[in-house]
């Protein structure tokens, strides 16, 4: 087993960044995977290794590991996410605090008009919204370069997009095409109301999730 140079840490490098790699986790497997295998070749054989490389980590193949890795963290967050609601596995206290919150956070949504709670609405994705890009943050790429980012952080902001998202087809969608009279409707109030509380439940327990996913710095 032999240390590489500068020169072919740079080459590596300059590969994979060429291949606008999704996932920061998937770009350090394979930048491992070159490494490990040059440090057991001569370095004569080195650009030979490279190109073999090369061609193994071809850009369909490197996709579909981003893909599938998406795919699995994705279901890793749900299944976190289920594991979280389960208040009952947490004890007596956790029974106590889940209970109350949930009876708590019922009456007081169904006691608010249905003209009034899209305010509710509105709070939850900015206090959402809000948290989980501040949580994730390492997600956003404001700047023109590909950078890789962590799968955890992308598998979350998503799941907030689609919240926000199914909540305003949920909500505003009926408030236009009726011009504002369903407002008055009082299956509509309730239908909303019960749309809301799950939306609620299911925003505290992303949260939960995401505060205690991995940071990754971006590459």
């Amino acid at each position: 087993m032999r240390q590489l140079s500068e020169q072919e840490f740079a080459l590596i490098h300059a590969r994979l960044k060429s291949l606008n790699i999704r996932y920061i986790e998937v770009y350090e497997e394979i930048f491992d995977h070159y490494c490990t295998t040059l440090e057991n070749v001569p370095a004569l054989d080195s650009q030979t290794t490279i190109a073999k490389l090369n061609e193994t980590f071809a850009c369909s193949v490197v996709k579909n590991m981003d893909k599938e890795l998406e795919k699995s963290v994705s279901k890793q967050v749900w299944i976190a996410q289920l594991e979280f609601l389960k208040f009952w596995k947490h004890g007596v206290k956790g029974i106590l605090i889940g209970l109350v919150g949930f009876f708590a956070l019922a009456i007081s949504i169904l006691l608010i008009p249905a003209s009034e709670l899209i305010l509710v609405f509105l709070v939850l994705i900015f206090c959402t919204t809000g948290g989980i890009y501040f949580m994730k943050r390492d997600a956003m790429n404001f700047s023109f370069q590909h950078k890789s980012v962590s799968v955890s952080s992308i598998a979350v902001i998503k799941r907030v997009g689609l919240l926000n998202s199914l909540m305003c087809w949920i909500w505003i969608m009926p408030i236009v095409l009726s011009g504002g009279n369903i407002l008055s409707n009082n299956f509509f109030a309730i239908g909303m109301a019960v749309a809301t509380i799950l939306s609620i439940i299911y925003s505290i327990s992303l949260i939960a999730v995401a505060s205690r996913l991995p940071k990754s710095t971006l590459l």
